[in-house]
């Protein structure tokens, strides 16, 4: 099978497999919203984004690092020599972050109840940041429908209990327990998934090592400014406003949480492609992979923000219940962040590709001291919506700087006819459900979905030639 057959099926078993996560993972949401309430879910925001902080500062940059580094070689040997190598400076750092944590949040001045929820969280983090480091190989492999499959086991051994707890009205340390009960499940299934790749092991080449962190700082310090403006807005939020306003902020964080996790799944299997180009200096084909990734990412980005803005209530009804549909007009602002994302993943990717990340830094460096003197500024005086905006803001910023970095570097020609095609299919897709914008959440989306798609073939924003092709495939 060729490389872009395998894509194009990898990418169709994990929209399938995605579709299911997404499903449980929103089921899982609306559970664990309507356990806790505002106040309680306040908490349990900040529980989640402190120890998600912590263990990004101690990411070291350790994903990509170990996808080039096994891209970039097709001995078997060689490839197991890397992989245990990263593998073991993961784990170590895992476990050093893993039990510093509980001690930590201590330094802060936060509420009880956050540091008790701290010890029974710290389990999730620490498997999760192992699978997303593993992750790696599977991309290699264009294997992702599997790592895809892992965090829908994890999210499905969580249901389970999340249900018994809303039934029994539950504790919020009990949800937080048997979320890491369900992430130590889908390390194990990602550890017997991998066998079919490569056996897993520790290795202490020391000399190895070095190397490994003179490619991984720039990429670790990339991580942690990135992870300053991009998780710094909750963390400052609760430390000014209630629980209950951070709860709210976090129900529509945790939608958008959700929606670009898609992003970084995608390019992780476009990323060898970009890589063996690059190398390769097939400049025609660098150009190809990267228009179509533009213009796969329009057609579902426009497709969101027409989704979100036409049900963003409704949304967070279904999702989260009635306590948290105040939560609508912040999910709104967020999507366009969404979009950023997703543009700005696409780039950052292309920046890893060609070896860009030491001159990508002092964007992320800018972002980091602006976003944070802004979060700082405005989240006092205006919550959550200057939390949302800034957001918006520093997220459109890092996709610009990537681009430009990227078309300086390469001066890769984009055709963007597609924005203003997708555009208007959008806009007749509105004009069309207006008038049934009282429908169920569920029928008014698909029935706004489908119109969307057949307006792209009709705009041959999709060309029928192409979808026949793909089908094909």
């Amino acid at each position: 099978m060729s490389a872009i057959n395998k894509i194009y099926t990898n990418t169709l078993w994990q929209i399938i497999v995605r579709v299911f996560d997404v499903i449980i993972g929103v089921v899982n949401i609306g559970l664990i919203t309507r356990i806790l309430g505002q106040s309680q879910f306040g908490f349990y925001t900040t529980i989640f984004v402190f120890l998600q902080t912590i263990m990004t500062v101690g990411d070291l940059g350790l994903y990509l690092t170990l996808l080039s580094e096994v891209s970039s070689t097709k001995d078997k040997l060689e490839e197991k020599r890397r992989l245990d190598n990263i593998f073991t400076i993961r784990l170590l750092s895992s476990l050093f972050i893993f039990a510093l944590s509980p001690w930590l949040i201590n330094v802060f001045p936060y509420d009880p109840v956050v540091k008790t929820g701290v010890i029974f969280l710290a389990g999730a983090f620490f498997c999760q940041s192992i699978i997303s480091t593993l992750t790696a190989m599977f991309a290699k492999y264009l294997d992702m429908a599997r790592a895809s499959l892992v965090l829908l086991i994890a999210k499905l051994f969580y249901l389970v209990p999340l249900i018994y707890i809303y039934q029994y009205s539950g504790t919020l340390n009990q949800v937080l327990f048997w979320n890491s009960f369900g992430v130590a499940v889908s390390l194990l299934s990602l550890l017997f998934f991998l066998r079919r790749h490569q056996r897993l092991g520790l290795a202490w080449d020391l000399g190895y090592w070095k190397k490994v962190f003179k490619i991984a700082w720039p990429l670790s310090l990339g991580v942690v400014l990135n992870l300053v403006y991009f998780k710094a807005d909750t963390l400052i939020l609760s430390a000014y406003h209630s629980a209950e306003k951070v709860g709210l902020y976090g129900a529509a964080y945790k939608v958008l949480e959700v929606l670009t996790t898609f992003p970084h799944m995608f390019m992780s299997l476009i990323l060898p492609l970009f890589i063996s180009a690059w190398t390769q200096k097939d400049f025609a084909s660098l150009q190809k992979i990267q228009q179509n990734t533009f213009n796969f990412f329009t057609i579902i980005n426009i497709w969101l923000i027409l989704i979100v803005w036409l049900m963003s209530e409704k949304i967070m009804l279904l999702v989260t219940g009635v306590e948290f549909v105040k939560s609508a007009p912040i999910l709104n602002i967020l999507v366009l962040a969404v979009v950023a994302i997703f543009f700005g993943t696409m780039f950052t990717y292309l920046v890893v590709a060609m070896g860009l990340q030491k001159q990508m830094l002092k964007f992320y460096f800018i972002a980091a001291v602006v976003g944070l003197g802004a979060y700082f500024f405005f989240i006092p005086r205006y919550s959550y919506w200057a939390a949302s905006s800034i957001t918006v803001l520093v997220e459109i910023f890092i996709f610009i700087a990537a681009f430009f970095l990227v078309k300086k570097k390469a001066n890769l020609g984009l055709k963007t006819g597609i924005v203003g095609r997708s555009i208007l299919a959008a806009l007749l897709s509105l004009a069309f459900v207006w008038p049934l914008r009282a429908w169920p959440v569920i029928l008014l989306g698909a029935v706004t979905s489908l119109i969307y798609f057949i307006s792209l073939i009709i705009l041959r924003a999709i060309k029928k030639e192409e979808l026949k092709m793909l089908l094909n495939k």
